[in-house]
């Protein structure tokens, strides 16, 4: 099983760098009255859950050698939007208001194994949920953890917290790069380093101007647009209506979710190409407790009663969903059944630790 993990990350590099599909968009608007978080979901499949991951959850990490697995207990519940299984989240939230998301960046190069726990790159973003509550806390992590140079797929991370601190972090040469604080002067990301994307829109628009660009086919084009609409944004203004005319701005042919995470509120809004009714889940209703049995919902389900009616998860419902994904990806579809059964079958191997 390890040889076959180690087969099958190359394999998934060497594919997805040649994949067409791979278009995303982040923002963040802050301000005295509002905390939000935007991101559309540009991909070929659009199956999904959306997860109720617990607490208390003790955890082994996914790896395989010659990396070493990393052992933690989850502090934090959160709600993450999954394709690759349980564990294996495309971002969320968790219950102190961190926000986690990714977008490829085709330029990534992860560190060479050292003395840190590696960590598959979607399993990354779960471990920060599971242990991180601000925005210092994910980046002094990465004294302990990184993540792993076998990892499948080159993407880098916005992050929020709570207290309004944001961060990029890409993998860069190897080496991580985090633009915060006055490095983040504008808090969009798409799918080019954050340091080309300012450049670039040091060239297109004065950041005063109230005209709106209207070009948003490249990943360029598509962080100009959201960061003029940013800048354009008044109080007077209904703040997740208006987050989803940035997402409706910057959309694509494959745009399968848009979510926009009220943090403040801690409140998640979401809508997805199959199903376009807003829907939205209060994180503070969520039971976290790693007693009560994990729970999911598909992403394109109505919302009942307007409330999301979530079901018990299982191995049963893991293997669907990552069959679905899989089986409309053409480039994964020649992986070895061995892998989807060791994502499958990865939540049985963690327990409760109450």
């Amino acid at each position: 099983m390890k040889r076959l993990l180690f087969t099958i990350s190359v394999l998934l590099i060497l594919n997805g760098l040649n994949y067409n599909g791979k278009a995303c968009t982040t923002f963040c608007i802050d301000n005295k009255c509002d905390l939000v978080f935007g991101r559309n979901y540009d991909w070929s499949a659009g199956f999904g859950h959306v997860t109720v991951n617990k607490r208390n959850i003790k955890k082994t990490a996914l790896i395989q050698p010659p990396e070493k697995p990393i052992e933690w207990v989850s502090k934090y519940g959160s709600l993450t939007f999954n394709q690759g299984g349980r564990e294996f989240p495309n971002g969320g939230i968790n219950e102190t208001g961190l926000v986690i998301e990714i977008m490829w960046l085709v330029e990534t190069k992860y560190p060479e194994i050292d003395g840190r726990y590696g960590l598959e790159e979607l399993q990354w973003i779960q471990y920060q949920l599971d242990n991180s509550s601000s925005v210092n806390d994910v980046l002094k992590s990465d004294s302990l953890v990184r993540v792993s140079a076998k990892s499948k797929f080159p993407i880098h991370f916005f992050v929020c917290d709570k207290y309004g601190n944001k961060a990029t972090i890409e993998y860069l040469d190897g080496g991580m790069v985090v633009h915060t604080g006055p490095t983040l002067p504008i808090s969009v990301l798409a799918n080019d380093n954050y340091k080309k994307s300012i450049e670039y829109l040091e060239t297109k628009v004065d950041l005063g101007d109230k005209d709106t660009v209207s070009f948003t086919s490249g990943s360029l084009e598509r962080f100009t647009n959201a960061a003029s609409m940013i800048g354009n944004y008044n109080n007077t203004q209904d703040i997740i209506d208006y987050s989803f005319d940035i997402l409706d701005s910057v959309s694509q042919k494959k745009t399968q979710w848009s979510i926009v995470y009220d943090i403040k509120e801690m409140t998640v809004y979401y809508k997805t190409k199959n199903n376009p009714e807003r829907k939205n889940i209060n994180i503070t209703e969520l039971d976290f407790s790693c007693g009560t049995p994990s729970l999911f919902v598909n992403i394109d389900s109505d919302m009942v009663n307007q409330k999301i009616e979530f079901k018990r998860d299982s191995y049963q419902e893991n293997r669907a969903l990552i069959d679905s994904v899989w089986n409309k990806l053409k480039f994964l579809q020649s992986i070895p059944e061995g892998f989807k059964e060791a994502l499958a079958r990865y939540p049985e191997t963690t327990k409760c630790n109450e």
